[in-house]
C-alpha cells in the first residue's frame, strides 16, 4: 500500500461503475471526479462493481497512547483506508479523555507529522469525552471544558459496566448542560460478574459463565429513566437483544430521545459459534443466540436501530491464543466490515437504508458531515464494492501485527476493490 507522501491527487475517471445518486445505483461508463484543471487523470476500471459513500465508523478503538504495543493510530487510520471509512467516532478503555490536556493529546496522536502512514488530516475523527476520570465512579470528568472542543460528539463509558445509579445521575445533571449525547454501554456490573460470554444453551453446555440479557436491560432501563427524569440524550452501544429494542421503542413512545447501535458481529453470528472454543468469538457484549441475532434484524428492518457499530478492538495474538476464559474479549473490523455484512444487509433492507446504517445515519449522529450530499447529489469520499466477488480473510488484510477477528479464514460475499478518501485513490 502506497504511503500519503507517495500518491499524487489526481482527477479520476471512473469506468463501468454503478454509481449511488442517493436514491440507488446508477449504471455509468464514465463517472468523472475533477479535482483540478491542470491535473493528471487517472482511470479505474470498476467492471460493474458498486461506487457507494465512504463509511463512519462507531465503535472504534486504536488503544495508542497506553497500548501502543498492541496497536496504533497509524495502523487505525490504515484499516479506516483499507475498509473504506473517511471517518469514525473514538473511544479507547485504555485512553479515557477526561480532561481538555488529555483530548489535546488525542488529537496531537491523531493528527502527529510522524506517523508512518500519515493520513491523519483525510479522515473525519470525531472522540467522546469521559464522563468520569478514569472511566471509574469517584469522581466526575472535566465535561464543560471538553464540550468547548467541536470534536468531542459527546460523553462515553469505555465500555465499562454502568456505575451506580448515584454517580450516573451526577454524571448526567452535569453533563445536560453540554447538550451532548451519553453514550452507554447497557450492562450491569453485578450480573455480568466474571462472564464472559451469552448465558444460554451453549454456554450450559460448555460449562462457560454467562452474561444474561437481564445484564443489558435492566443497565437500559436504569438509564431510560434517568434520560427521562433529567431530559437528557442518550445512545446504546451494541445492543445484543430484542428485549433492550423494546426498551427503546417504548422510551420513544414517552420522548425520551434514545438511540442505539448494534454491533456488526452480532448480526452475522449467533452463540453457536461458541462450539469452536476458538477465543476469537471472545466478543464484549456476548454474541448471543440466533433468536436474539434476529431480533437485531428486525430492529434494523423497523428502523428502531440507527447504525451499525464496528466495535473495532485490537487485541494481541498472546492474549487470544489462550483458553477461552482466559482471553481478551475484542475483535477487529474495520478492514472486513463492508464486504462482510453488504449483501445480507441490502438484501434485507434496501441499498439506501443499507447506506443509511453504515454511513449517513453514524455520521450525523455525532455531527460529522455525511461523505453523501443530498443538497448537490455527490459524493466527497467514496468506496468501490464488488457485491459478487469473493474474498477469503487472511491476516495480510489487517492492519498493524495483530489479526483477531473470528472471520480470519472465512469466505466475505463481497470485495473492496479501492478508495476515494479526501481526493485520493488507492486500488486493491
Amino acid at each position: 500500500m502506497k504511503m500519503r507522501n507517495e500518491m499524487n491527487i489526481k482527477n479520476v475517471i471512473f469506468k463501468n461503475a454503478k454509481v449511488w445518486n442517493g436514491n440507488c445505483f446508477d449504471d455509468c461508463d464514465e463517472f468523472c471526479v475533477i479535482q483540478g484543471k491542470d491535473l493528471a487523470s487517472e482511470e479505474f476500471d470498476c467492471n460493474g462493481a458498486l461506487v457507494m459513500p465512504a463509511l463512519f465508523g462507531l465503535g472504534v478503538d486504536f488503544m495508542e497512547p497506553l497500548r501502543d504495543d498492541v496497536y496504533t493510530f497509524a495502523d487505525g487510520l490504515d484499516a479506516m483506508h483499507r475498509g473504506g471509512f473517511f471517518g469514525a467516532l473514538y473511544e479507547s478503555a485504555a485512553n479515557p479523555i477526561d480532561d481538555a490536556d488529555k483530548l489535546s493529546a488525542m488529537k496531537f496522536r491523531v493528527n502527529s507529522p510522524d506517523l508512518e502512514y500519515n493520513f491523519a488530516n483525510r479522515f473525519d475523527i470525531k472522540f467522546l469525552g469521559a464522563y468520569s476520570k478514569g472511566f471509574g465512579s469517584d469522581s466526575l470528568a472535566e465535561m464543560m471544558e471538553l464540550a468547548e472542543d467541536e470534536s468531542v460528539a459527546g460523553f462515553g463509558d469505555g465500555g465499562e459496566a454502568i456505575p451506580t445509579t448515584r454517580f450516573i445521575r451526577l454524571a448526567m445533571e452535569y453533563g445536560k448542560m453540554t447538550g451532548k449525547r451519553f453514550f452507554f454501554q447497557p450492562l450491569d456490573k453485578s450480573l455480568r460478574k466474571h462472564g464472559c460470554v451469552h448465558e444460554g444453551a451453549y454456554s450450559d453446555m460448555l460449562g462457560m459463565k454467562g452474561i444474561p440479557r437481564i445484564a443489558e436491560t435492566i443497565a437500559a432501563h436504569t438509564v431510560l429513566e434517568m434520560a427521562r427524569f433529567l431530559q437528557v440524550p442518550v445512545h446504546f452501544k451494541q445492543v445484543t437483544c430484542g428485549e433492550t429494542l423494546d426498551l427503546v421503542r417504548e422510551a420513544r413512545k414517552k420522548g425520551i430521545d434514545v438511540t442505539c447501535d448494534v454491533g456488526l458481529y452480532h448480526l452475522l453470528l449467533d452463540d453457536s459459534c461458541l462450539e469452536t472454543l476458538d477465543s476469537a468469538y471472545h466478543i464484549l457484549p456476548p454474541i448471543r443466540s440466533a433468536a436474539d441475532r434476529e431480533a437485531l434484524w428486525k430492529g434494523i428492518e423497523d428502523g428502531t436501530v440507527n447504525a451499525i457499530s464496528m466495535n473495532h478492538t485490537p487485541v494481541l495474538g498472546q492474549d487470544t491464543e489462550v483458553n477461552f476464559e482466559d482471553s481478551v474479549p475484542g475483535a477487529l473490523s474495520l478492514e472486513i466490515a463492508l464486504p462482510a455484512i453488504w449483501k445480507e444487509l441490502s438484501s434485507r433492507v434496501g441499498d439506501a437504508r443499507a447506506i443509511e446504517l453504515l454511513s449517513e445515519a453514524p455520521a450525523r449522529l455525532v455531527g460529522a458531515k455525511p461523505a453523501f450530499d443530498c443538497f448537490s447529489k455527490k459524493m466527497s469520499d467514496m468506496v468501490v464494492l464488488d457485491p459478487n466477488k469473493t474474498h477469503v480473510v487472511s491476516k495480510k488484510d489487517f492492519a498493524g501485527h495483530v489479526s483477531n477477528s473470528p472471520l480470519l479464514g472465512k469466505t466475505l460475499p463481497s470485495s473492496i476493490l479501492g478508495t476515494f478518501i479526501s481526493g485520493a485513490l488507492t486500488k486493491f
